[in-house]
């Protein structure tokens, strides 16, 4: 029995290590392959600082923790740069309210470096 348990974990830590390395590889603000830009008239892209966020696990974390809010539509984590780009609806959140919502569900200082409108 134990030893399942062992392989599951390191399957889940493989899972999670690829799709950071992926993530790594493209620049911040691009889109990641095989993704379709998002198509809206009401974009906002908010550059988040993460100085506490180093592996792969912690970058899922906020990755999850920002897809948990309302108006939020992309979330492109740069863990080299420890940084993350959020693409979201303005009139439905802020850069401010994603930023906290990352801290809190995280533990994990965020904020806000800038936010830019995109049409």
């Amino acid at each position: 029995m134990r030893r399942i348990g062992l392989v599951g974990a390191a399957l889940v830590v493989t899972i999670v290590t690829a799709g950071a390395l992926r993530w790594r590889a493209q620049a911040p603000g691009q889109e990641a392959p095989g993704r379709t830009p998002i198509a809206a008239a009401q974009t906002e892209v908010a550059t988040l600082n993460l100085p506490q966020m180093d592996c792969a696990g912690c970058a899922m974390g906020v990755k999850v923790a920002a897809g948990r809010i309302d108006g939020v539509r992309d979330v492109i984590i740069d863990l080299e740069a420890r940084r993350a780009d959020v693409a979201f609806d303005p009139s439905k959140t802020s850069a401010e309210a994603i930023a906290a919502a990352i801290t809190q569900g995280t533990g994990f200082k965020a904020e806000v470096l800038k936010s830019t409108k995109r049409s």
